[in-house]
């Protein structure tokens, strides 16, 4: 039976890589409005903190900022490309669906705690099989507070049914794991994400290469 009874993870750099759907989808509407496409080293500098943020930054990069105005209707139209084509171009990381079914399999109770906005993240979850794993899912716009924001890690934790104190939580960024110990839950890493300081300044309590590590990595901090 693992140790920790609940566990919240991030979605994009944790379970999945969905930079180069992003870029699909940004590039898409770029594209219609005459302006440069994005690499995807660029885009896995945009994203982390919601996708407002990573549009009003693909602005910038490419081009004049826009209106407040013109941002609201690229976003609207970056969320319809998005949401037709949610797992085109995203992929499950390696191991962990096994590692997922692993702790489902132990009674785990397990959620998602994701700065994406829901009318993307239902529909990737939903396509690539992940939903089955999770009794709750809080994305940036169904919470007030929003990650690096702990309140969103503990809307998360409620809507799960579950304590802080049963709880961990895994990432891949610095706006997770300050999300972490904003709500006192206890914090893994990732390194293959898209975090955008060096894991050496991450101060998470464990950090992974790989998704099955996960299990050790929990085992070790609850000794």
């Amino acid at each position: 039976m693992a140790v920790f009874k609940s566990i919240v993870f991030d979605l994009d750099g944790t379970l999945i890589d969905s930079a180069p759907e992003v870029r699909a989808a940004a590039n898409r509407i770029l594209a219609e409005e005459g302006r440069r496409a994005l690499s995807l080293d660029e885009v896995k500098s945009l994203v982390g903190e919601g996708a407002a943020a990573t549009i009003e930054k693909a602005l910038k990069l490419t081009g004049d900022a826009g209106t407040p105005e013109q941002v609201k209707d690229f976003m609207k139209r970056y969320l319809r490309q998005y949401a037709a084509n949610p797992a085109e171009n995203t992929v499950i990381y390696p191991g962990v669906v096994e590692t997922l079914e692993t702790l489902q399999a132990q009674g785990v109770t397990m959620g998602i705690c994701t700065n994406k906005p829901k009318a993307t993240t239902i529909p990737v979850l939903e396509a690539l099989g992940l939903d089955r794993f999770f009794r709750s899912v809080i994305c940036a716009d169904d919470a007030p507070h929003r990650k690096p924001d702990g309140r969103h890690v503990t809307q998360t934790l409620e809507k799960m049914g579950v304590t802080v104190k049963s709880a961990a939580f895994v990432g891949d960024s610095e706006t997770d794991i300050a999300a972490a110990r904003d709500a006192g839950v206890v914090s893994v890493a990732v390194s293959y994400g898209y975090c955008h300081i060096p894991l050496a300044e991450l101060p998470a309590d464990a950090v992974i290469d790989h998704f099955p590590d996960l299990l050790q990595a929990l085992n070790g901090l609850s000794s």
